[in-house]
């Protein structure tokens, strides 16, 4: 199939992706990124090199073993806005063994407890975690969140790992005893911190959950024999379309931001505290063409935000899709500009300020 013509009126990166929807209907998304710095603390400007999609996505270490630093970006939509924060906890100073780390976005937020490694001791008759070490930087990534597998019990086996997070450390399995040694999680949640071994928490984190955990995995719906004799490859029919955001709890907005939002991030930056404000610009506008000589024009929505206070950068994804009955092959051309804006491809906006 040809490629589409691309007009980009604006700094960003556009690129139109070819999906088929629940019933088997050819849909077309325009996906918008943007990439902005953070400089200093309090202040944000549109990056020289904006970043590419990163349609396969990202992990933490291995692909087979590893959690996700960033979702495959060849997403057809979201229903609403993922918050993500990728980073490491900083102690607020130094030989600091717990530290709480947030993130407030517009009208969302999240706080994680941060410990430094902790493991199970057996003390006297009781099994408790050891004193925490001091932090130096921890990943917040759910490596070091609630979850994992029981080295006893074999793989396969009914509940040897735990499903909301199987790379994950600490999980322990039903009915088996407490395991002197075992690493405790570093990331917490402060309302709901582990009193016991026994216990088995949600796991706190800031990060993209993958597609094959809970609480994500009940909303892909059911493929069972039936869906395998009667709809494969398309969608089951009880298939729910916000399995399509993979923000953590807490960090998924009731409706989409707007841009302008404000961001406050503690102790995830060597720099201090974030405080800073989203881009004001009215939401991107694409337009369709379409070989017959039609168009549809529409509003780019602002469905994922990332925050990564390494590299202290910001990027933005908004998405706009529309139902193409007649083929992918029908759309001849993808047109994206800023509204009440005069931007060309390639300059910066007002100056590189946002």
């Amino acid at each position: 199939m040809a490629q589409p013509n691309i007009v980009n009126h604006t700094p960003f990166v556009v690129e139109p992706l070819f999906f088929y929807d629940e019933r088997n209907v050819p849909i077309v998304t325009v996906a918008v990124k943007a990439s902005c710095e953070i400089v200093g603390t309090n202040h944000l400007r549109f990056s020289e090199q904006q970043a590419p999609l990163c349609l396969a996505g990202e992990y933490w270490g291995d692909p087979e073993t590893a959690s996700y630093k960033y979702e495959p970006e060849a997403v057809p939509l979201k229903l609403t806005t993922d918050v993500v924060l990728v980073g490491h906890a900083v102690p607020e100073k130094e030989g600091d063994s717990a530290v709480k780390v947030g993130v407030k976005v517009g009208p969302v937020s999240k706080i994680v407890q941060v410990y430094g490694n902790r493991h199970w001791d057996k003390v006297g008759d009781t099994f408790q975690p050891t004193p925490p070490q001091p932090i130096e930087r921890i990943p917040l990534n759910y490596e070091h969140a609630f979850g994992g597998r029981d080295p006893r019990v074999p793989e396969g086996e009914p509940q040897y790992m735990s499903t909301s997070n199987p790379v994950g450390k600490g999980y322990m399995a039903p009915g088996q005893d407490c395991l002197v040694g075992m690493p405790l999680p570093n990331l917490e949640d402060p309302r709901h911190l582990i009193q016991s071994w026994r216990d088995q928490p949600s796991p706190a984190g800031f990060g993209f959950i993958s597609p094959h955990w809970l609480p994500r995995t009940p909303l892909a719906g059911t493929y069972d024999e039936e869906w395998q004799r009667t709809r494969a490859p398309l969608y089951p029919l009880d298939f729910d379309r916000r399995f399509f955001n993979a923000g953590s709890p807490g960090l998924v907005t009731a409706e989409y931001l707007s841009g302008g939002e404000d961001v406050v991030v503690i102790n995830a930056s060597e720099r201090g505290a974030l405080r800073f404000a989203l881009p004001g610009l009215a939401a991107p506008r694409c337009k369709l063409s379409f070989h017959d000589a039609n168009h549809v024009e529409m509003e780019c929505r602002l469905d994922t935000l990332i925050i990564n206070t390494d590299e202290h950068q910001v990027y933005l994804i908004w998405r706009a899709y529309a139902v193409v009955p007649e083929g992918h092959q029908h759309v001849a051309g993808v047109s994206l500009w800023l509204p009440r804006v005069d931007v060309l491809a390639g300059q910066r906006l007002s100056k590189g300020e946002v």
